[in-house]
């Protein structure tokens, strides 16, 4: 009921979220007063302004909704705030189907007051409902329905958009989705709270406290900044995909979803090799190590293949588009494998009494860092930066997370090493 709940939930969020950027970025070249019009020259940025609007509002509400998650039964809240995702999706439904850019962005940043209620809840329920030798596995499962409703919410939200009928079909799915996450989620089983703790409405000293007491546990916090920078990657992609659909390829919005679609696909199968590896692994973290390498060298590839923009029509489904579908799935997959021993290290380690709090610090950062990927997209961009390039910018990100993966490695293993010489 948990996956079926999370699954829906994100196949909805990403086709509202795909199709509101296809239909801004459409509409850029129109009158005041069309369809999906949004501040003119504004109108480029939409997928910047679509992520920070998604993504703010969860790092911004994460520490309460993990506090909330440790003293409300978490299966009450579960339903509760998928209830409220199934207004909010009809109300998007309703902007999206009027043609409304504005209502539909703000109805956008409450489903990301939502998701920052709703993520703590679903990540403490994980080890609730699993014992600590299925997490990893159930974790590979988890993300990779996530990720499928992410590539079906990213393709169907992007390509009906531009068929004839599309506002109907795509406000149908966002509706449906949401009924179906809002009936799944009534039939969870009961997850009771572990303490009673009063929650503390002073954001910034709970955000402060519990990432202390993230840090004070093994395999906590680092992995929980691994797993942010695995958001910041998303975000940032989402930011800059279409234009470089547009300037580097001459693709087409249907092209830009499907090619968002198959990078998320990518990301699905990489969960599933992690969440099968992970645990015949003595140490899962240097398969992500690797994979995070494997997926720079894929990023290289797009920035060679892609260096110089195409010229003439450009076919996704062609022998262009080919290769480029290989070397993004080949890195989404790499980022799927590296995220995947991270989410299952600091659920298993987080102390039970204050888990969804834990959880909380997760959320916040995922928010703050993929907030971050989202604007770092835009910021490079308008620094001349041209798209082929943003990918190689990419890779010195990756190269920077490596670096402190051996650090921690190597500071890991001397203070093991010196503890078996006393």
């Amino acid at each position: 009921m948990l996956f079926g709940a999370q699954v829906f939930g994100a196949f909805a969020d990403n086709a509202l979220r795909n199709a509101t950027i296809v239909a801004i970025i459409a509409a850029a070249t129109v009158s005041v007063g069309e369809d999906f019009y949004f501040f003119g020259d504004l109108a480029n940025e939409a997928g910047t302004i679509v992520s920070i609007g998604f993504t703010l509002p969860i790092f911004a509400f994460a520490m309460i909704s993990g506090q909330m998650a440790d003293r409300v039964p978490r299966h009450v809240m579960a339903r509760r705030l998928k209830f409220l995702e199934l207004i909010l999706m009809s109300l998007a439904a309703l902007w999206f189907f009027l043609g409304q850019a504005l209502p539909l962005v703000l109805t956008l940043a409450l489903m990301g007051a939502q998701t920052a209620f709703f993520q703590p809840v679903r990540f403490a329920l994980m080890p609730q409902y699993f014992p600590p030798s299925r997490l990893a596995r159930a974790n590979g499962i988890m993300q990779a329905g996530t990720f499928i409703a992410i590539v079906t919410g990213l393709g169907l939200g992007g390509y009906y958009f531009e068929v004839e009928n599309g506002r109907m079909i795509v406000s149908a799915m966002l509706v449906g989705a949401a009924v179906i996450g809002w009936l799944l989620a009534i039939r969870l089983p009961e997850a009771p709270p572990p303490g009673r703790e009063p929650i503390n409405w002073n954001i910034p000293a709970v955000a402060w406290r519990y990432f202390r007491e993230a840090g004070k546990t093994p395999g906590v916090l680092w992995p929980i900044l691994a797993n942010g920078y695995f958001w910041l990657v998303g975000a940032f992609l989402l930011a800059h995909m279409p234009i470089f659909m547009r300037d580097q390829l001459g693709g087409t919005n249907q092209d830009y979803a499907l090619l968002n679609a198959f990078f998320a696909l990518g990301a699905g199968l990489g969960s599933i090799i992690a969440g099968v590896l992970a645990p015949k692994l003595k140490e899962p973290k240097q398969m992500s190590a690797v994979a995070l390498m494997v997926g720079m060298a894929a990023l290289i590839g797009v920035y060679f293949y892609t260096r110089v923009p195409f010229t003439g029509e450009f076919q996704l489904f062609g022998p262009a588009g080919y290769p480029l579908m290989t070397l993004f799935i080949i890195s989404s997959a790499a980022n799927g494998v590296f995220a995947v021993p991270m989410l299952a290290s600091f659920q298993a380690n987080a102390p039970k009494a204050i888990s969804a709090r834990i959880m909380g610090v997760a959320n916040m950062t995922n928010g703050l860092f993929a907030t971050v990927g989202a604007i770092l997209a835009s910021v490079f961009r308008n620094a001349g930066i041209d798209p082929a390039q943003m990918f190689l910018v990419m890779v010195a990100m990756g190269g920077s997370v490596l670096m402190i993966m051996f650090w921690r490695f190597r500071m890991f293993r001397g203070q093991h090493v010196g503890a078996e010489g006393t």
